[in-house]
């Protein structure tokens, strides 16, 4: 089994959808007058930007975090050095974490998220 779609609301879908557009190759394929954005990815992943209910503070857990494995350490040191030189900005520098390369960012909307890459 597979997980194929994800609902994030967030605040600011249209620098989200630039995000995950412009650092992770996903497509927009539909989009709505309220700004519900619907992406996907090379591997079918559905990920679907919502807008909040008015008067609705986005609030996600502690430690919430949408995460990105890619198949090759040059890979995670193109995606941040890519993020650094557009200004994302980057709330885990680049390391090790429990035997990964990784790193976290935060996405406009806002989304904390995981880059990383596990050589085994």
């Amino acid at each position: 089994m597979k997980l194929n779609h994800i609902d994030l609301p967030v605040v600011d879908i249209t620098g989200a959808r630039h995000f995950f557009e412009t650092h992770f190759g996903m497509r927009c394929v539909f989009a709505r007058e309220d700004g519900l954005t619907v992406l996907l990815d090379e591997g079918g992943l559905a990920l679907t930007l919502s807008p909040l209910p008015q008067g609705e503070e986005l609030k996600y857990p502690t430690g919430f975090h949408a995460g990105f494995n890619l198949s090759s350490e040059g890979e995670v040191l193109e995606v941040h050095q890519r993020m650094l030189a557009a200004g994302i900005p980057i709330v885990r520098p680049l390391g090790d974490l429990a035997g990964a390369l990784t790193f976290h960012c935060l996405a406009p909307g806002p989304i904390l998220i995981e880059v990383a890459w596990r050589s085994q």
